[in-house]
C-alpha cells in the first residue's frame, strides 16, 4: 500500500515538473487551501447572499421604468440574470416586482449599502488573506469611501455589460436578417461565439476591477493574466452551473427554499472560484510565492 502511494506520489511529481501549468494549477490550490479559501469563501457568500435580493429589487425598478420605454427590455434582462444566475431568474416574479417599482428601489438601494459594502469587505479581506497583504492597510474612512466606490463600480460594470450584450445580440440578429440569414445554422453559431466573446471580455472586466482595487497593491501584468483565467472559468461553470442549479431546483427535498439553496451553492462555487484565481496570481509554476503577495521574497 505504501509503495503505491509512492509511485502515484513520483507520477503526479513527474507530471508537475514537464507541466507548467499543472505545476501552477497545484501550487495555487494549495496557497487556496493553506490560506483558507473556503472559510474566506463561505463568508463571501454570506454577504453575497444577504446583497442579492437588494441588488434584485434596485435592478427590477430601474426596469420597471425601463419597460416603459423598451417593451423587450423585460425578457432581455432576465436573460442576462440566467446568464450568470442559471435558471434562477425563471423562478422569480419580475413583472410584479416592476410593477412595484418605487417601494423596489428604496429597499434595494437601503439594503444593498448595508449587505453590498459587507461584502465588498468581507471579499477585500479575503483576497488580501490570500495575497498576504495587510488587513488593516489604509485609513478606516478611506477604506468604506473606497468600498462605496467599488461597489458602485462594478454595478456600473454589470448594467454597462447588460446594455452592451443587449446591444450587440440585436445588431447581430439585424445584420443576419439584413443578408437573408436568420435561422441559419451557420449564423446561430456565430451569433453564440459573439455572445460568448462579448462574455468573455465582461468578466475579465470584473476580474480586473476587483483584483486592481481591492487588494492593497497589485501587479498589472498578473492580474490581467489572472483576469483571463477567471473569465473562461466563470463561462465553463455557467455551463456546469445551469445543470446543478437546475437539479437542485428540482429536488423536491428543499421544497419552497430551492430557489434559496440553489442560490446559495451557486454563489459559493462562484466565490470558491474567484478566490482559487486570487491564489493563482501569486503562485506561479515552481514558485508557491511571488508579487504581489505580501510575502514574495523581492527579486
Amino acid at each position: 500500500m505504501k509503495a503505491g502511494v509512492v509511485s502515484v506520489g513520483a507520477a503526479v511529481g513527474g507530471v508537475r515538473s514537464r507541466r507548467p501549468a499543472i505545476d501552477h494549477a497545484v501550487r495555487a490550490y494549495q496557497r487556496y487551501t493553506g490560506d483558507g479559501g473556503d472559510r474566506c469563501a463561505a463568508s463571501t457568500t454570506y454577504f453575497a447572499f444577504l446583497s442579492f435580493f437588494p441588488i434584485m429589487a434596485l435592478a427590477f425598478s430601474v426596469l420597471g421604468f425601463v419597460v416603459d420605454a423598451y417593451p423587450d427590455a423585460q425578457a432581455k434582462f432576465t436573460e442576462q440574470i440566467n446568464d450568470y444566475l442559471p435558471g434562477l431568474a425563471d423562478r422569480l416574479d419580475v413583472a410584479t416586482i416592476g410593477r412595484a417599482k418605487v417601494g423596489a428601489g428604496l429597499i434595494g438601494l437601503a439594503g444593498l449599502l448595508l449587505a453590498g459594502l459587507a461584502w465588498v469587505s468581507a471579499l477585500r479581506d479575503s483576497i488580501r488573506i490570500i495575497w498576504h497583504q495587510s488587513l488593516e492597510a489604509g485609513n478606516f474612512v478611506m477604506r468604506r469611501i473606497r468600498d462605496v466606490a467599488i461597489l458602485a463600480g462594478l454595478g456600473l460594470t454589470l448594467a454597462v455589460s447588460l446594455v452592451v450584450t443587449s446591444l450587440a445580440t440585436s445588431a447581430t440578429d439585424a445584420f443576419l436578417r439584413w443578408i437573408g440569414l436568420a435561422g441559419n445554422t451557420a449564423a446561430a453559431w456565430v451569433t453564440g461565439l459573439l455572445a460568448l466573446g462579448v462574455a468573455l471580455v465582461i468578466d475579465m472586466a470584473v476580474f480586473v476591477f476587483i483584483f486592481r482595487y481591492l487588494p492593497e497593491r497589485t501587479n498589472r501584468d498578473r492580474v490581467l493574466r489572472a483576469a483571463l483565467l477567471g473569465a473562461v472559468g466563470v463561462e465553463l461553470l455557467k455551463i456546469l452551473g445551469t445543470w446543478l442549479v437546475g437539479q437542485t431546483t428540482s429536488n423536491p427535498v428543499y421544497g419552497t427554499f430551492a430557489v434559496i439553496v440553489g442560490l446559495l451553492i451557486w454563489i459559493n462555487i462562484m466565490m470558491r472560484w474567484m478566490l482559487f484565481v486570487a491564489a493563482w496570481a501569486v503562485t506561479g509554476p515552481y514558485t508557491s510565492d511571488v508579487d504581489p503577495s505580501g510575502t514574495a521574497t523581492a527579486a
